[in-house]
């Protein structure tokens, strides 16, 4: 009787992280898709500097959202044969993310130094340069190093999807920043936002199982490291020259 009652509580729990993990995932997909929407339909003309790198970036981490559903959906239905070919798929949408997005900030750094904004030879503007590279690809970083912190506890499905779902939180700024600047809220409402939404998965983690999974709690280190480095090194001006003219040369 008592093995029976265990496992009636293993499948609730299952099924009550299943639930939970889904509509978390749903509402960071909804979170990211929304904000890039809704700065198209508000300022139409960005459309018109849209690049071919841009748009396979567009569409590789668009693609990685969607998949990051269904796999929710494939693992709390059982289908775990069909979860694991797709998750070989989620590989090549990284790698993807990661060359395109690289390209993108390339072509962007440049666009913006023709228009003055991070002029080489202003020491303001390679401040502001040095802070938007760093700051950008360690984002990417982070995502990828909880993405394959997450491929690595494949065998432990509570930290892997707990890995997954971080990975896709780190990137929800690319869509949160077009929100909060249409809506012209402070630029640091946007990290408090993040912050409550890593509380919401400890809070969740805590009441529902009794404990802080170690996944959750790295995660959110990870983001506070990021955040920190952001607000410190990135906004030294020595940063700033490096970034500059290791970019310069590339």
């Amino acid at each position: 009787m008592e093995s029976i009652i265990i496992s009636n509580n293993s499948t609730e729990s299952r099924s009550a992280d299943n639930k939970f993990f889904g509509l978390f995932a749903l509402f960071i997909t909804f979170i990211v898709f929304g904000g890039f929407a809704l700065n198209s339909i508000s300022n139409p003309s960005n459309l018109d500097r849209v690049t071919l790198w841009t748009g396979l970036h567009g569409a590789f981490s668009a693609t990685w959202y969607l998949l990051l559903l269904s796999q929710i959906k494939l693992s709390s239905k059982g289908n775990y044969s069909t979860h694991k070919s797709l998750g070989k798929l989620s590989v090549f949408l990284v790698l993807g993310i990661l060359l395109t997005g690289s390209i993108m900030i390339y072509e962007f750094y440049h666009r913006m130094e023709g228009f003055g904004v991070f002029n080489p030879e202003d020491a303001q503007a390679r401040l502001r340069a040095g802070s938007f590279l760093g700051g950008a690809f360690l984002q990417w970083l982070v995502f990828l190093v909880l993405y394959i912190l997450g491929i690595l506890n494949v065998k432990n499905p509570a930290h892997h999807k707990r890995f997954m779902i971080a990975a896709a939180t780190q990137m929800m700024p690319e869509g949160l920043n077009r929100v909060t600047h249409l809506l012209s809220i402070p630029g640091y409402s946007m990290f408090i936002f993040m912050i409550s939404v890593y509380l919401i998965l400890m809070f969740y983690d805590w009441k529902g199982h009794g404990r802080l999974y170690s996944s959750t709690v790295l995660s959110f280190v990870l983001f506070c490291f990021l955040v920190l480095t952001m607000h410190t090194v990135f906004k030294w001006q020595a940063w700033g020259d490096w970034s500059v003219k290791l970019i310069s040369n590339i």
